[in-house]
């Protein structure tokens, strides 16, 4: 299974440790936003010049500068990877410069993907050009882009709006570079500032959402989907990085600290006005889960509080990271099945936790065919409400889009819903 290298407290932020080519297609989930800062290959042994000192533009081997057809099949193979685990209506932004952007925009055209804007960041900072031969370097673009071309995506437009001063938001964006204060936990060569990457995320994602970073270095994408009452996962294969990564989630973990951070992040009109605006957003819906239950064990159920999942395999392959199910906060049981009406048991219970754990752990299952489970902690013993043991609709438990648990209860396998759905399926059979 994944093992994660780091997972917050919160389980809002994660981090694995690999090729993000051999990981990508191990997730099993899917997210609503990437960012991704992939190698810009410029490291050719060249100098610049960086708070007054002359220094060399070589980052790493990982960016070492290699020929267009190297760099185009490299773009190809983890964009391939990353349109797998984005939702339909989910949207990708990468960001480049003149030796990489040219080979994105190309591959993003050629795998179906609809290009919606290229902005033009403008670094109201810039170092000087070292040579004086050429103009100073002071934009980097950063292409936006959704999966679908018949799916829409979501925009911010009168957040977008209100930050620039009631007008349309242009796709040029005056922002800073890096500063001081974001180098506490020592500095990433690459590293983003959390004024690109706040705007970034506020434009094209609700409360919530997940965010992936398939380079994430030291995890500014976090960082800000944090601050910003998003979730994360970010891989990166250095250590050093994924340490500067955790090190910074680590800070913003003081509440006091996180929301200092907020005030000092450029982009907004006050400094006030980040915190104040995360106040006014919508809290997401709760989610709930549904379980199957063998009619055997009904009787037994009111007299514990644990409960358990198949966990969800794919070659061999189980998940510890975010899933939907992590964020179930009920849990519903049902029965049936093979032939025969699905029924709720009227057997529910608020969830304290959610663990995954192998069967050699479990009292009674360590012969199982199944290798994992997730093991499902309630608050209080099961409680048996007979007004919810009605016939199952899966028609109203489900959006119509919902395909993914609609195949996952043919399967008797976890599925997710809410509790509006729950209260409108066990009315209706009342009727």
């Amino acid at each position: 299974m994944i093992k994660p290298y780091y997972k917050s407290k919160d389980k809002n932020f994660y981090l694995l440790k690999g090729d993000t080519m051999e990981l990508l297609p191990k997730i099993n989930h899917k997210f609503d936003m990437v960012f991704a800062d992939p190698p810009y290959f410029l490291s050719n042994n060249g100098l610049s010049i960086q708070s007054g000192k002359i220094v060399s533009v070589n980052k790493g081997k990982w960016d070492k500068s290699k020929d267009y057809g190297y760099v185009n099949d490299f773009n190809r193979k983890w964009l391939k990877h990353i349109r797998e685990v984005m939702k339909d209506d989910a949207t990708i932004w990468i960001s480049g410069t003149m030796h990489n952007i040219f080979s994105i925009g190309q591959i993003l055209t050629e795998l179906d993907f609809k290009i919606l804007n290229i902005i033009t960041w403008q670094k109201t900072n810039p170092p000087p050009n070292f040579s004086c031969r050429y103009f100073t370097y002071s934009t980097e673009q950063i292409i936006w882009a959704r999966k679908s071309k018949k799916v829409p995506h979501y925009y911010n437009y009168e957040l977008m709006k209100q930050l620039n001063g009631n007008k349309q938001m242009q796709d040029v964006w005056k922002l800073p570079a890096i500063a001081k204060w974001e180098k506490s936990c020592k500095k990433h060569p690459t590293q983003k500032p959390l004024s690109v990457l706040t705007r970034i995320i506020m434009a094209s994602t609700k409360p919530n959402a997940w965010i992936l970073d398939p380079f994430t270095g030291s995890s500014t994408t976090g960082i800000a989907a944090n601050l910003a009452n998003r979730r994360f996962l970010g891989i990166d294969q250095e250590t050093k990085f994924l340490e500067i990564s955790k090190c910074r989630k680590l800070e913003i973990e003081n509440e006091q600290t996180a929301e200092l951070y907020r005030k000092k992040i450029s982009g907004f009109n006050t400094k006030t006005e980040f915190n104040k605006y995360l106040k006014t957003e919508p809290k997401p819906i709760e989610k709930i889960t549904l379980g199957f239950c063998r009619k055997k064990d009904i009787p037994s159920l009111t007299k514990t509080n644990k409960f358990y999942f198949h966990a969800i395999e794919q070659n061999n392959f189980v998940q510890d990271f975010p899933t939907e199910i992590l964020d179930a906060k009920e849990l519903f049981l049902y029965q049936g099945g093979r032939g025969k009406p699905l029924y709720f048991t009227g057997h529910s219970g608020k969830i304290k936790e959610i663990k995954l754990k192998h069967k050699s752990q479990i009292k009674r299952k360590e012969n199982s065919k199944t290798e994992y489970y997730y093991e499902v902690t309630l608050k209080e013993n099961f409680k048996f409400d007979k007004s919810n043991s009605n016939k199952l609709k899966p028609k109203i438990l489900f959006d119509k889009k919902d395909k993914t648990n609609k195949e996952l209860l043919r399967k008797y396998l976890p599925t997710i819903t809410t509790k509006e759905r729950i209260v409108k399926n066990t009315r209706l059979n009342e009727n």
